[in-house]
């Protein structure tokens, strides 16, 4: 599979000439240390040329090599690979992964959904940068992605949600200006959940009164359904295994909300490239011969990588989603599930879920850069207003308890209409 990606791939979209004789020799020096610079890849024959040391540095599953490339392959949207590599005399000391794309940026009010124009975007994948995240590596790569937008190369550069105490993100707020910024990124939590030594130790992460109430919910499920309940788990794609998926999420609020699992040839071809890999892990949890549950993961450089998370609503009673993540999660603290796995990435966003089951946390936020070209500047001044606005109201639900019963009264209102 990473060789079909990988040969899919061959070569830049649209009007992006592809690169001869190695990186772009444009070079970005910091006048503070002249060591430093940086090369562009932007076609995959460029990008391979430095697979070895892209592979040597750890890096988040979205960063992946191979992963990267089937994406750049498999959306229409994806201009070319935007891969920027810091050097210091020469030899390479890091690498922002990224990708140069024309599309819409999603403004959004809530659940709201504004349109935009189409416009170039400078992606930056979640967790794209890899090697030493010096202070001054982070400050010449963000040094040249500006560039880049001050030539009007692109009118957005994305960063897929920073940590706020890294020094990429510290790098954007001193080098770019206050119009490029727009409004400040808003911060949001990103749980994770280091395996405690077994079972028990897990179910005590839990408040007394939740233990109490899954333990509870767990033991109706069983008992209404004696002997019919049963966990399925799955490493290899295949058509009955995505059926069943599909048979869920089209039930859950998620897709009334127009995002969570979907079966497409992207995702199937995700799943295939994660299976020959080895990282593809699906939970589904059966009651009486149906399918109730699910839980999708890919397990990379020993962290679970959570990507989705659904149940039907008819069986909402039971909890069966924690019922599936408790029994799934319990395993791989008694080691009967996988070994090396030592922590829990429950992915962007922050759910009920994800706050019970989590043991550390950080803060994130989702940078913008805008570029000086007229599409740029018109995101920026359309955008800012509604990003603010979308702000203050939740800060106001949230100072009143009222958070939760405004999704509860959206996700009810959004959800398929035969449940």
């Amino acid at each position: 599979m990473p060789s079909a990606a990988t040969k899919r791939a061959a070569g830049p979209r649209q009007d992006l000439p592809d690169r001869v004789g190695g990186p772009s020799e444009d070079k970005l020096v910091l006048p503070h240390d002249s060591s430093l610079s940086v090369k562009v890849l932007q076609t995959p024959t460029e990008i391979l040329e430095h697979r070895f040391l892209w592979n040597s540095w750890p890096g988040s599953r979205d960063s992946d090599l191979d992963f990267f490339l089937y994406i750049v392959s498999a959306r229409p949207e994806v201009l070319c690979p935007h891969v920027l590599v810091a050097y210091r005399r020469d030899i390479p000391e890091a690498v922002l992964i990224g990708r140069l794309e024309q599309r819409r940026v999603p403004v959004k009010f809530g659940y709201l959904h504004f349109p935009t124009p189409r416009v170039r975007v400078l992606d930056f994948v979640y967790g794209g940068l890899r090697g030493n995240a010096s202070p001054e590596n982070t400050a010449v790569l963000i040094s040249k992605v500006l560039k880049s937008l001050r030539d009007g190369e692109a009118d957005l550069a994305v960063f897929e949600h920073l940590p706020v105490h890294s020094h990429l993100y510290h790098a954007v707020g001193v080098l770019a200006g206050a119009l490029e910024r727009g409004i400040s990124p808003e911060h949001r939590t990103h749980r994770r959940l280091q395996l405690p030594e077994n079972s028990e130790a897990l179910h005590k992460i839990l408040s007394p009164k939740h233990r109490q109430n899954y333990r509870r919910k767990a033991r109706k499920l069983l008992r209404d359904f004696s002997g019919a309940v049963h966990i399925e788990r799955y490493r290899q794609v295949s058509d009955l295994m995505v059926g069943e998926v599909e048979s869920i999420a089209r039930k859950t609020y998620q897709r009334g909300l127009g995002f969570g699992f979907k079966d497409t040839p992207e995702i199937r071809g995700q799943w295939e490239l994660a299976a020959a890999k080895g990282w593809l892990r699906v939970s589904i949890l059966y009651v009486a011969g149906k399918p109730c549950a699910y839980w999708i993961a890919m397990a990379y450089n020993r962290v679970l990588w959570g990507d989705h998370v659904g149940y039907d609503p008819a069986y909402s009673s039971y909890s069966p989603g924690m019922y599936l993540l408790l029994s799934g999660l319990g395993d791989l603290c008694d080691h009967k599930w996988d070994d090396d796995i030592t922590e829990i990435d429950f992915g962007l966003g922050d759910a009920e879920y994800k706050s019970l089951l989590s043991n550390c946390c950080f803060k994130e936020g989702l940078v913008h850069i805008y570029g000086r070209t007229l599409r740029g500047l018109g995101v920026n001044l359309f955008s800012s207003p509604v990003l603010l606005a979308d702000r203050l109201v939740r800060k106001f639900l949230t100072r009143n308890n009222l958070i939760a019963k405004v999704k509860r009264f959206w996700r009810k209102h959004e959800a398929p209409a035969s449940h």
